[in-house]
């Protein structure tokens, strides 16, 4: 049987027991290439190593939460895309605005939406917070200016581009964003269309 140590470490925070994550992995893990359901591991492999990514690059470029922020989206569009079958290269917005409405729970769009406001202090709705995560990852990408936006710390975070003031931190957006994953490989199916 293959070390499944750092998948376990991995995905422990988000299951209720020990027990309960090692049936997880060792199940999925257990799907051979070539089942129909093998995506469900690759779900699960890339799921690991983005968001790893995006916790371990604040090592390499501490405080620069917009690198962090980038991965974290570029997680969401990878997920969304496999689970959805989609093997083009285009759509990547689409794609992360899919993931959003499609994988997270109820209780985490009501997190994510009480994490976010304008500087109006409006309140913002999932599609918008998504818009503007979204242009941020834009930036980091397409410009290379990974250093305008913050996650809530010690205080709120006041973000001036785009218009946009955090009261959740990097690691409540990131345990969102994985639970997020965990729902989408749990009901992959290849059935599923783009």
């Amino acid at each position: 049987m293959p070390n499944n140590q750092q998948w376990l470490d991995f995905y422990s925070p988000y299951f209720s027991s020990a027990q309960e994550v090692t049936d997880f992995v060792e199940q999925i893990e257990a799907i051979p290439i070539g089942d129909p359901l093998h995506r469900r591991k690759i779900l699960m492999h890339q799921t690991q190593r983005l968001v790893s990514i995006a916790i371990d690059i604040d090592q390499i470029r501490p405080k620069k939460q917009a690198l962090q922020l980038a991965f974290l989206i570029i997680s969401c569009e990878n997920i969304s895309k496999l689970f959805h079958n989609y093997g083009g290269d285009m759509q990547s917005k689409h794609y992360v605005k899919k993931f959003f409405e499609v994988f997270l729970s109820d209780q985490d769009k009501a997190r994510l939406q009480a994490g976010f406001t304008t500087h109006a202090m409006q309140a913002m709705q999932v599609n918008q917070i998504v818009e503007s995560l979204y242009s941020i990852r834009c930036d980091v990408v397409h410009e290379g200016k990974y250093w305008g936006f913050h996650f809530m710390e010690d205080i709120p975070m006041l973000n001036i581009d785009p218009d946009l003031n955090a009261y959740i931190s990097f690691d409540e957006l990131r345990d969102i964003i994985v639970r997020s994953s965990i729902n989408a490989i749990n009901a992959y199916s290849p059935n599923t269309a783009p």
